[in-house]
């Protein structure tokens, strides 16, 4: 399985820097990065809850599938004035649970989570969200190259507010479900939606259950020290700004310095144990400082998502179904 795994993983990888930003990304106001990490409670501000706009495109085996949109509580462009979620609501059951999937880094579609889970779910009639990341498929603005080109980059500044942004958007929509609509949220992210959903856990207290998979954790670590992150650290390095730097810069969407607001029974984390583009160092970290939540280290690479797909899925389903 390793070689299997370094193979697919050294593929995707390969595929993924095909594309990579032409210009220098690099962007470091100094002043605002001070006073994004100076205050926790500030930079992650419960938002209110959000008037939100139905698009409705059609009705499917009991579902209503469309968008929702609502205002964005955090500036961040114009292309991500409008927080952006393709729903499913069920039209027949009353269970009430709310699933959040939150993709991947550059991903250009919302398909890979719901691969895995969207059979199993829509057999126990939930209701789903797929979050669109901030500069990704229909947020990108009309300037970037491809999908998540400007949430990760050398802009330093940007990316935290991209991060700020995101654990905002969807903390809006938990806000509505469980205001207004009195359901259970679980949240499920991949990757670069790890790191979301992970911090989530730590400003949220409003969520039911929290899978993340093949999660990143230190976004300064994964640029200087993977494979992932190789041009973005090109632009750094090639402006004088080091690994230590960036990682003080960051350390405020940095979850494994600090601690889950929910209960870690509630909480589910997935590895790869060959992954090439989140190391197991990193991850070992955020599940060491979190005080060790339930854990499953999968022989599988970051391509785990399809390889392992079917086992990722009996055990999440189990995680799930004993507390819903």
């Amino acid at each position: 399985m390793k070689i299997i795994s370094n193979i697919a993983d050294s593929y995707g990888l390969y595929s993924l820097h095909k594309k990579y930003s032409e210009k220098d990304q690099f962007n470091y106001v100094e002043e605002e990065v001070i006073t994004f990490n100076s205050d926790f409670s500030k930079f992650y501000k419960k938002p209110t809850i959000p008037k939100i706009y139905y698009e409705k495109d059609k009705i499917e085996k009991d579902y209503e599938i469309g968008k929702i949109k609502f205002l964005s509580e955090v500036g961040n462009g114009y292309s991500n004035k409008d927080t952006i979620f393709h729903y499913r609501k069920n039209l027949v059951a009353d269970n009430n649970i709310n699933v959040i999937f939150v993709h991947g880094w550059r991903a250009d579609d919302l398909n890979r989570l719901g691969k895995v889970f969207l059979d199993s779910f829509i057999e126990r009639r939930y209701n789903f969200y797929n979050y669109v990341l901030p500069f990704h498929m229909e947020r990108s603005p009309d300037t970037s190259l491809y999908s998540g080109e400007y949430f990760v980059s050398a802009d330093v500044n940007r990316t935290l507010k991209s991060e700020q942004q995101a654990v905002s958007d969807i903390r809006a929509l938990i806000n509505y479900i469980k205001t207004e609509k009195k359901g259970k949220v679980i949240i499920i992210g991949l990757s670069l939606g790890g790191i979301t959903t992970n911090l989530l856990s730590e400003v949220e207290e409003n969520i039911d259950v929290l899978i993340s998979l093949f999660y990143a954790n230190d976004l300064s670590y994964t640029i200087f020290e993977t494979e992932a992150g190789k041009y973005i650290k090109k632009d750094f390095l090639k402006n004088n700004f080091n690994y230590s730097l960036l990682k003080k810069s960051w350390e405020i969407i940095n979850p494994s310095l600090r601690k889950p607001v929910i209960d870690l029974s509630k909480i589910l984390l997935v590895s790869g144990k060959y992954d090439k583009y989140v190391i197991d160092k990193d991850t070992d970290v955020l599940w060491k400082n979190w005080g060790k939540p339930k854990r499953y280290v999968y022989s599988c690479g970051h391509s785990g998502i399809v390889f392992s797909k079917n086992k990722i899925k009996s055990d999440v389903l189990e995680f799930i179904d004993k507390r819903v």
